[in-house]
C-alpha cells in the first residue's frame, strides 16, 4: 500500500472561500464528460450509447482519483471516522451535507487529503473503508489505480481510432466486467456482515443503493457496448 502521511487534524477545518466542495465535484463531471461528448458530436453526430458511456467512465475517472486518495490517505481516514462516529452519531446524513456543502479553496483541490473526506464521511455507514484491512479498502483503491488509464483511454477511444474496435472492446469488458462484479460482491458482504444494522432504510437507500446501483446498471450496458465492439471489430452503432 502506498500512503503518504500528513499533518492533518483528525476533524478537517472547513477552508475558507466562495467555492463549495459540490461545485466543484458539479463542475469536473460536467466539463470532463463534455469534452469527449462535444468532440464526438463534431465528428460523428449525438449517439445515446456513447453519450451514456461516456458520462458514466468519466464520473468513474473521478471515482478512481478519490480511490487512490483512499489509499494515499487511509490514516488520515481512520483518525476522521473515529472523530465522525462520536460527532455524528445518529445524524450521519449531516457529515455528507456538511462536507459538500463545505468551502474549499483552490489549492485544496488537488489535495487527496480533501477528497479522503468522501471515504470517512461514507465510513460511517460502511465502516470498511477506514479499515485498512478490510475487501472494501482493498478492492476500491486497487480499482483507483487500475483502471484510472483504461476508463480514459476507453472514453477517447470511442472517438479517436486509437486502437482497433476490438481491442477497445476488450479494454472496455474487462473495466465493465470488474466494476459489476466488483460492486455484485460488495453488496453481498454488506447485507451478509450486517453493516446496515442501525441506520434508517432512508440513507441505506441513499448511500448504499442510490449511489452504488450506478455501478451495476451502467457497467452492465458498458459489457454489451463491448462485446459489440468485439464481435463487429466496428465502431458503427456508437457513431
Amino acid at each position: 500500500m502506498l500512503e503518504v502521511t500528513e499533518s492533518t487534524e483528525a476533524h478537517p477545518v472547513r477552508s475558507a472561500g466562495f467555492l463549495r466542495v459540490w461545485m466543484v465535484v458539479a463542475a469536473f463531471v460536467m466539463a470532463g464528460a463534455a469534452v469527449p461528448i462535444a468532440l464526438h458530436i463534431e465528428r460523428y453526430g449525438v449517439n445515446a450509447g456513447q453519450i451514456i458511456l461516456v458520462a458514466f467512465t468519466w464520473i468513474n475517472v473521478m471515482i478512481a482519483l478519490w480511490e487512490i486518495s483512499l489509499n494515499l490517505r487511509i490514516s488520515l481516514i481512520e483518525r476522521q471516522h473515529k472523530q465522525f462516529v462520536t460527532d455524528y452519531r445518529g445524524r450521519e446524513l449531516d457529515r455528507v451535507i456538511d462536507f459538500f456543502t463545505a468551502p474549499i479553496r483552490f489549492r485544496d483541490i488537488v489535495r487527496p487529503s480533501t477528497w479522503a473526506q468522501v471515504w470517512s464521511s461514507y465510513s460511517l455507514f460502511d465502516p470498511a473503508y477506514a479499515n485498512r484491512k478490510s475487501f472494501g479498502f482493498w478492492v476500491d483503491s486497487g480499482n483507483g489505480y487500475v483502471t484510472l488509464i483504461p476508463s480514459l483511454l476507453f472514453i477517447y477511444g470511442l472517438t479517436f481510432d486509437i486502437m482497433p474496435a476490438r481491442t477497445l472492446g476488450i479494454i472496455g469488458l474487462l473495466i465493465f466486467w470488474m466494476m459489476f462484479y466488483g460492486t455484485v460482491l460488495y453488496y453481498v458482504a454488506y447485507f451478509v456482515n450486517k453493516e446496515y444494522v442501525g441506520h434508517t432504510k432512508r440513507n441505506l437507500a441513499i448511500f448504499i443503493g442510490g449511489t452504488n446501483s450506478l455501478w451495476i446498471f451502467a457497467p452492465a450496458w458498458g459489457m454489451v457496448a463491448s462485446i459489440i465492439l468485439i464481435n463487429t471489430d466496428s465502431y458503427g452503432f456508437l457513431r
